[in-house]
C-alpha cells in the first residue's frame, strides 16, 4: 500500500475541476474520431489524422488517470499546523524579506507567487528546511541564512 499524501483542500478542488474538464474533452473527441476514422486512405495504417487524434486522447487520458490516482492517495485532510510553527498551509516570512507558502505534497501552483508568497510543495528543499520550525528559528535557504520572522496559517482560498 502506498503512503497517503497531503493535498490542501483548494488543490483537491483544482484537481477535481481538471478531472471534469478532461472527461468532457475526451468525450468531445467522439465525433472527431468518427470523422477521421472514416477518411479514405489507401490502407488502414496510413490514417495520420486518426493517429494524431488517438495520441491526443492518450495524453488527456494519462493526465486524467494521474490526477485520479493522486486524489485516491491523498489523506482526507491536511494536519493543522501548531500556532507559530511551520506546517501545511503556513505562510513563512523570513527576515531577509522572502515569503513562502507551504502547500501539500502535490500542488498545481508550485512556483507561483500569491499574495507575495512563493508557493512551494512540502517536499521541496526549502519547505523541508522550514517545516516544523518556530518563529525566530535560524534556517538555511540556498546559500543564505535567515531567521523566521513570522508564521501564519492561511486558508488557501484566500490566496
Amino acid at each position: 500500500m502506498q503512503k497517503e499524501i497531503v493535498i490542501l483542500d483548494d488543490d483537491k478542488a483544482f484537481a477535481r475541476a481538471r478531472i471534469a474538464e478532461l472527461e468532457k474533452e475526451i468525450l468531445s473527441l467522439g465525433p472527431e474520431f468518427y470523422e477521421v476514422f472514416n477518411q479514405s486512405s489507401e490502407t488502414w495504417h496510413d490514417n495520420a489524422p486518426f493517429d494524431a487524434l488517438r495520441d491526443r486522447q492518450s495524453l488527456l487520458d494519462a493526465e486524467l488517470q494521474q490526477l485520479r490516482h493522486t486524489l485516491r492517495r491523498s489523506a482526507l485532510s491536511a494536519p493543522k499546523p501548531k500556532k507559530n510553527m511551520v506546517g501545511y498551509g503556513s505562510v513563512v516570512e523570513l527576515e531577509n524579506g522572502n515569503s513562502y507558502f507551504i502547500a501539500g505534497d502535490w500542488t498545481p501552483h508550485a512556483g507561483q507567487t500569491k499574495n507575495g508568497a512563493i508557493v512551494v510543495s512540502s517536499n521541496t528543499p526549502i519547505a523541508l528546511q522550514l517545516f516544523g520550525k518556530k518563529v525566530g528559528s535560524e534556517v538555511h535557504v540556498g546559500r543564505t541564512t535567515s531567521r523566521i520572522a513570522a508564521v501564519r496559517s492561511l486558508q488557501t482560498k484566500s490566496l
